[in-house]
């Protein structure tokens, strides 16, 4: 009886560790079409502009933000 104990601990050990070493579960990612269609504006509509990448609003100078879906 201890010899089965003795294995189920290790092969418990093993299952434990394997999902641990993975993450355990998915990591969500965005998909590259996804990031191609982010769009960014300044927080303080300075102007209309919209742009595909994230930086610096070129009126205040204030970072951009990701303009969120509706």
């Amino acid at each position: 009886m201890k010899k089965y104990t003795k294995v189920f601990l290790v092969l418990g050990g093993l299952c434990l560790f394997s999902l641990l070493a993975c993450g355990g579960a998915e990591k969500k990612t965005e998909a590259p079409a996804d990031i191609a269609n982010e769009k960014y504006q300044c927080p303080m509509k300075c102007t209309e502009e919209i742009l595909d990448k994230a930086g610096n609003c070129s009126l205040c100078g204030m970072e951009l933000e990701k303009i969120t879906k509706s």
